[in-house]
């Protein structure tokens, strides 16, 4: 396996914060965390437990963005991917600036002894979001990945090791709400920040229903490119970044690829753009220009308007003046501390801006954090056998 370590790797610890548990015996769970959740889950019969927990920590983070309710169904899974799963449809409202519901697709698979479970790991992949990361396309191709298929490979191996799996798929399972980018389907104000909101509430929700707000076990997550920037948005904006939030707190994060907003206004900017020597490939020089095409298929969709062509066309002259807001690395949060673990992975082969963008929001990273370069592998990580086993043998071994 060719990889390089761009820097060490310490162990990240595990929290231990004092908590409540309150006995709730409701069919309508109303959660209180920054406004009023209402979680709709029919199939609640019996009691769930409600971890309550003091803020025992001062946020490191500026104010945090809130997140919405989410309403949880079960549906049938598909005959792809990761045989026994449970799926469900969530619909998420109260967003923020996302207007109208939201549904999202989500498949959880339980550890083979759930006796002996390690933790619970969300998996999202890239641009919008979908479909499932253990039957997406993009991570098709590897011969020496069972199948082919990388994706399904990453998700089957943490599973295996005892871990339960949830996969995320933004796009409505029904067809009846119409997400044409995922959950950067705007308009919204302040783009993929605000509607980031989808993922983070989602998680949120999965949490406190679903794994009933469980404080014993670490949750984690990964995801690539798009996928990548909800999860730094989820431990930067929305506060599960630090056990001071609305929950869980993820104990160690991997985004591979990105995250691509980690400077919005850069990405805009045109022949303006930054152009960095970046660390993966080694001292390549790579402008963190977006594009036409990347503006119009992954950040316009979520404005109002074509405002990051725009300012692409006039070189940085004609910039949305909350670009710099809306990034992952934004104005309130310029040097970002988590207690979070944070481990990044980039591809030798990946020329593309994400490189770049990504870097800006690690480097100011002021907490824990390693990175490392997967030799051979593309934007598309995952697809790539290093880059897949790789993401196995960092989640079992740091989500802790």
């Amino acid at each position: 396996m060719s990889i390089t370590e761009i820097s060490s790797l310490p162990a990240p610890q595990r929290r231990t914060a004092p908590f409540q548990f309150v006995a709730v015996c409701l069919a309508r769970i109303f959660v209180p965390a920054r406004g009023r959740f209402d979680f709709s889950f029919p199939l609640v019969l019996a009691c769930l437990i409600a971890a309550s927990i003091p803020a025992t920590v001062t946020p490191a983070l500026a104010a945090q963005n809130s997140l919405g309710t989410a309403t949880l169904t079960l549906d049938t899974c598909q005959d792809t991917g990761l045989p026994n799963g449970t799926c469900y449809r969530a619909v998420i409202s109260d967003c923020p600036e996302a207007t109208g519901e939201f549904a999202v697709a989500i498949k959880i698979n339980e550890p083979p002894n759930l006796n002996l479970l390690k933790g619970t790991v969300f998996f999202t992949t890239g641009g919008g979001g979908s479909p499932f990361y253990d039957y997406d396309p993009a991570y098709l191709g590897s011969p020496r990945c069972p199948g082919s298929n990388c994706g399904l490979m990453v998700v089957q191996s943490i599973n295996s090791a005892n871990f339960r799996t949830v996969q995320t798929d933004f796009e409505d399972p029904e067809n009846v709400i119409q997400e044409p980018s995922g959950w950067l389907t705007g308009p919204s104000v302040d783009g993929p920040r605000s509607l980031a909101c989808r993922y983070a509430t989602l998680v949120h929700a999965v949490w406190t229903i679903l794994l009933q707000s469980d404080t014993r076990h670490p949750v984690c997550a990964t995801g690539n490119s798009g996928g990548g920037a909800a999860v730094a948005y989820a431990i930067t904006q929305y506060g599960m970044g630090n056990n001071s939030g609305p929950g869980p707190f993820f104990t160690m994060v991997e985004p591979t690829s990105g995250p691509p907003y980690g400077r919005i206004d850069h990405g805009c900017a045109g022949s303006a753009a930054p152009i960095n020597i970046v660390s993966c490939p080694t001292g390549d020089r790579i402008s963190e220009d977006y594009g036409i095409e990347t503006a119009l298929e992954f950040v316009d969709p979520a404005y109002s308007s074509d405002s990051c062509v725009r300012d692409i066309e006039s070189n940085g002259r004609d910039g949305n003046p909350n670009f710099h807001h809306d990034s992952v690395l934004s104005d309130d949060f310029s040097a970002p501390s988590y207690k979070t673990f944070v481990r990044a992975l980039y591809g030798s082969e990946d020329l593309s801006e994400a490189v770049p963008l990504g870097l800006e929001w690690y480097n100011a990273i002021r907490s824990s954090k390693t990175v490392a370069c997967i030799q051979g592998a593309p934007h598309e990580l995952p697809s790539n056998f290093e880059g897949a086993t790789t993401i196995v043998s960092d989640v079992t071994s740091l989500c802790k």
